[in-house]
């Protein structure tokens, strides 16, 4: 368990640098690629021919019959696949075929190869064709036994030529009914897995049968076929398709797994052909079958760094990809997509069709909330800037004046000159009784003078506390409250 958690972990450092993105596109049924299996059974038929007529002697005689070939998937990394029971348990009666092969054989008669009873024209040969069908009695004349191989080969890079013996832990009843197979997955027990839903909800509408028509290989990959079911959720394939189903269950497509498009997830298995019709069994009846079988579906660390890898490639940041479906290949060298992945990452990262190396798109500068007119704005910004000015102005005098009472009382100064232009201004002193400057106008000489010796003249007087102008004949300033010392 503790190697579990490492290795999940190295796959999840492979994509801390990337943006959060979706994980795997709608529709990305390459989640589900990598779990096709191809599922070949067939039968070999011992038989023994009695001939008592003159001596007796025994005729023995062994046939390989193929029952079906179809479609599965890996539902655990230790190696359980899924198919249809009509790919691991034939209908047809091979008892029967191997009656007709032996005894055309030995009697020299014309008797089809085929899995129907017949007869021939001589009474006494047709009495021991018919007692050579089973069900065996003591009259019988053939001893028949079955045994069935069933071989996985699932889609690995490169392919294994003879596939992996598989044992039938459970079949249905009936031939769309869920065959539960396993099979050696080897020593590491990590081949790579499918997604399982839990239902065919009413949602499920579009969905994807994955079929392998071939043993796979790095070049006959699983081919995906999309389809849709009418009405949503129902599993009846619309009318206009259904053709089409039935020439992919000729194709190979008995026990393919059906794949709704939206989540790429399993949620049926597809069973069907010759006399049968097209049948979807949903994935609550697989899971079923599973448990009856002691097997419960689950995926590997191999899947969750593959998908993972995913994420970074479907999103074309193939620079980050690359390390990530490495890591793959170390849990699972012949993973077929993970290499193929790798090779279209390597050749395209750090290109122009690297999105990580594109440059970001300009963001846009939101426009003001439309519930707030400019205007206000505009108003607000002159409201402030006069408010600071404002109380600015008296901080700014009293510093001056400040100055000029410290002038004062060292002896050095005791007037204030200020040039102020065309026009002449009396400026009291902070101190009463001292001495004024009157400013002339241009060209004029300044003069002192005492105050109240401007007979007939009229004088601006300023606060003291404050420096601003006082009203004529004000007791108190009107700025700051403080006293006037006028007379």
């Amino acid at each position: 368990m503790p190697r579990l958690a490492v290795i999940a972990g190295l796959g999840a450092l492979g994509v801390l640098g990337m943006p959060l993105l979706h994980p795997h596109p709608s529709g990305s049924t390459d989640r589900v690629t990598p779990g096709a299996v191809r599922v070949e059974s067939e039968s070999t038929v011992s038989v023994t021919l009695i001939d008592d007529r003159a001596r007796l002697q025994r005729f023995e005689r062994e046939y390989e019959v193929e029952l079906a070939t179809g479609s599965g998937f890996t539902v655990t990394p230790d190696g359980v696949i899924v198919t249809a029971t009509q790919v691991v348990r034939s209908d047809k009666d091979l008892q029967v075929y191997a009656a007709n092969r032996v005894f055309a054989e030995y009697f020299k008669v014309d008797v089809p190869a085929d899995f129907d009873r017949h007869t021939v024209d001589d009474p006494d040969l047709n009495i021991r064709l018919q007692a050579c069908y089973p069900p065996r009695t003591q009259n019988s004349t053939c001893n028949a036994t079955v045994e069935t191989k069933v071989t996985a080969f699932p889609y690995l890079d490169p392919a294994l030529p003879e596939g992996l013996a598989a044992e039938v832990l459970s079949a249905g009843d009936t031939p769309s009914a869920p065959a539960v197979l396993k099979v050696n997955a080897g020593p590491k027990n990590n081949l790579p897995t499918v997604p399982m839903g839990t239902t065919i909800g009413a949602e499920v509408e579009s969905v994807d049968v994955m079929t392998l028509a071939t043993r796979p290989s790095a070049k006959a990959p699983p081919k995906m076929d999309t389809a849709h079911f009418d009405p949503p959720g129902s599993r009846n394939f619309k009318a206009a398709e259904r053709d089409k189903i039935d020439k992919l269950i000729e194709a190979g497509a008995i026990g393919a797994a059906v794949i709704d498009d939206r989540k790429s997830e399993v949620v049926g298995v597809l069973s069907g052909g010759g006399s049968l019709p097209a049948t979807v069994t949903p994935v609550d009846e697989i899971r079923t079958a599973l448990v009856a079988a002691g097997v419960t579906p689950r995926r590997g660390p191999v899947d969750v760094v593959y998908e993972q890898a995913l994420a970074a490639y479907h999103n074309k940041l193939y620079a980050n990809a690359a390390p990530v479906l490495q890591q793959v290949l170390t849990l699972r060298q012949d993973h077929a997509v993970a290499l193929d992945y790798l090779r279209v990452s390597k050749a395209k990262a750090n290109t122009a069709e690297d999105a990580a190396k594109k440059k970001p798109s300009p963001v846009a500068v939101p426009a003001p909330s439309p519930g707030v007119a400019s205007w206000i704005w505009i108003t607000g910004g002159v409201v402030l800037v006069g408010a600071v000015m404002a109380g600015s102005v008296p901080f700014l005098l009293r510093r001056r004046r400040n100055g000029v009472d410290q002038q004062d009382t060292s002896g050095e100064n005791h007037a204030l000159v200020t040039s102020w232009p065309a026009q002449t201004e009396v400026y009291r002193t902070p101190n009463p009784g001292q001495p004024v400057m009157d400013i002339s106008p241009a060209g004029g000489q300044p003069h002192v003078s005492n105050p109240g010796s401007n007979p007939g003249g009229t004088s601006k007087k300023f606060c003291t506390q404050c420096g601003m102008r006082l009203g004529h004949a004000h007791r108190f300033c009107g700025f700051c409250g403080h006293p006037s010392d006028a007379p």
